[in-house]
């Protein structure tokens, strides 16, 4: 295929394997470019990849069948199955999250805890390490990606069925739907046939993982194929069909801030314009990337695995694109809908004003001038006001801002009241995207800027760590900066919210989102802890 050519030649992605499938198994495996840029090696429908994020369907199965086994309930409090959980609330009276908010990602769990991350750490250990740790929301209040959260699916997994978590899955899925070249641990046949993982086209050796049930799994085209097929076919060994109906179903709840997603168990289900209703989900390591996709009204899924950085974009779309025309030979494409777009002011928006927390960074509007102050770049933009009272950027602020950014000049801003919360909301060719909430300019406490200053990190992770912490005053919102350059070359800033003279939240609802930033002693020194990494003030050195 053409676009398959380009994107090889276009993206430095090295290679690609693709499993298209329907119920009744393979309808194209092959695999393109190269597997190993010093040795030459090709791709074939037997090279493994690390996967990433596409573990968490495998758990979210695991834990299913032991659901339909009877040894885990999803509503029962997960502190009442799992054995050492605990983790601390800001509200004492905070409601217990439970298996059904984990899989669903709303249970208000961190994202991540970034500290041991990139190591050998048994994964079962998050389970204590948690002990020291805030939960970044109430249960059921917001959509809160969570890699932890299918760490202690995986440990519950492991308690619950007397087995190790990667004995368990080996035995109740993999040995059962021959997939016999998927596994954690691999054998030094796997090892052989696995592909090097590239970053800029050269190829970087591939680091640990601690969070096995959430992103560690190797597995090839052809295996997953072999899954997504059971999938089609509701033949998963010791999961009733019912059940697994249960993880294709949104799981959001009334008055969730959703920000348009719509998991369900270890999965996200979307509709998209063109071939309707698709069960997707995407893996994204640092030197790997993977999409796999059912559609489960055209009986037809795809696996499309990639080893490059950043790939998990091009494989999601070559997924799509491939989907689509397959459902356009077999005819099966569904009819489309047209949609009326209105430019009516929808009831309940207002005219964003203040600061918002958003996965852009700080977005400071000030809707008198109108202008927006991108801390995250350092510009300050040009806003233009629409008849519907929306904001948006004029056309020679959008040309202004670097690449990765233009897509602002295509949102109109709007505010509306959601669960509690002032929530940032853009209107993007008829479809709402949800962008972050609004930060209140309390008065901070006087001691929160007597800590104001750089920060060295003290127990780091080697070249995996969180650097060069650091607390600010902009234009009056307390932020947090700090580098990790194994994730961006960017100083990542993100305000917080002081709830106490020793704890401050990360404002906004992306990854990261909730989570706490700890004011603790050591040595007679105020120090800074953050996703487990410690910080001493530098001028106390």
């Amino acid at each position: 295929m053409k676009l398959i050519t380009r994107l090889l030649e276009e993206e430095l992605v090295p290679g690609l394997s693709i499993a298209l499938v329907d119920r009744e198994g393979a309808v194209w495996l092959e695999g393109f470019g190269v597997a190993n840029t010093r040795t030459g090696d090709r791709v074939d429908t037997g090279t493994l990849f690390r996967v990433g994020s596409l573990t968490k369907p495998v758990t979210a199965l695991a834990v299913m069948q032991l659901v339909a086994a009877g040894r885990i309930d999803l509503d029962l409090a997960l502190k009442d199955q799992l054995s050492g959980f605990s983790i601390r609330h800001h509200q004492q009276d905070a409601t217990p999250l439970t298996p059904r908010q984990l899989l669903s990602h709303r249970s208000g769990l961190p994202s991540d805890l970034r500290k041991g991350m990139y190591t050998d750490t048994p994964f079962t250990k998050v389970t204590t390490l948690l002990h020291e740790e805030y939960a970044a929301y109430d249960p059921d209040r917001v959509y809160s990606y969570s890699n932890i959260g299918y760490d202690l699916l995986g440990h519950l997994v492991q308690q619950r069925s007397g087995l190790a978590y990667t004995d368990f899955i080996e035995r109740s899925l993999f040995t059962p739907l021959e997939m016999h070249s998927s596994g954690f641990d691999l054998s030094s046949e796997l090892q052989s046939r696995l592909s090097a993982g590239h970053l800029d086209g050269q190829i970087r050796p591939q680091p640990p993982l601690r969070d096995t049930p959430a992103l560690g799994l190797y597995s090839t085209g052809e295996d997953l194929g072999r899954l997504i097929t059971a999938l089609l076919g509701a033949k998963i060994p010791a999961l009733p069909s019912p059940l697994l109906s249960q993880m294709f179903q949104p799981q959001t709840v009334d008055g969730q801030v959703s920000l348009g997603i719509l998991p369900g168990f270890g999965w996200f289900i979307e509709h998209h314009p063109v071939i309707g209703k698709r069960v997707r989900h995407g893996g994204s390591t640092l030197l790997f990337g993977a999409e796999m996709v059912l559609l489960p009204e055209q009986d037809l899924g795809i696996a499309v695995l990639a080893n490059g950085a950043d790939s998990n974009r091009i494989a999601k779309e070559l997924a799509t694109t491939i989907l689509m025309i397959a459902a356009s030979i077999r005819g099966e494409l569904p009819e489309q809908s047209l949609r009326q777009v209105t430019s009516d002011l929808p009831v309940g928006y207002d005219t964003p004003s203040g600061a918002y927390a958003t996965d852009l960074g700080l977005l400071m509007v000030d809707a008198e001038q109108p202008r927006l102050c991108a801390c995250i770049i350092e510009q300050i933009l040009d806003l233009v006001r629409f008849e519907d009272g929306s904001l948006g950027l004029s056309e020679k602020s959008t040309q202004q801002l670097p690449e990765g950014y233009r897509i602002l000049g295509d949102l109109r801003l709007r505010e509306r009241e959601i669960n509690g919360m002032d929530v940032l909301v853009a209107d993007r060719d008829g479809n709402e995207i949800m962008l972050g909430n609004r930060i209140e300019s309390d008065q901070w406490e006087s001691v929160w800027k007597k800590r104001l200053g750089s920060y060295r990190t003290i127990n780091p992770d080697g070249e995996f760590s969180i650097r060069d912490l650091k607390l600010s005053d902009q234009d009056g919102v307390l932020c947090l900066h700090y580098r990790a350059p194994h994730l961006s070359e960017n100083l990542i800033r993100v305000p917080l919210q002081p709830v106490s003279a020793t704890e401050a939240v990360v404002q906004g609802f992306g990854r990261g989102g909730g989570e706490t930033v700890q004011i603790v002693e050591l040595d007679g020194k105020q120090c800074l802890k953050f996703s487990g990494y410690m910080g001493v003030p530098q001028e106390q050195d």
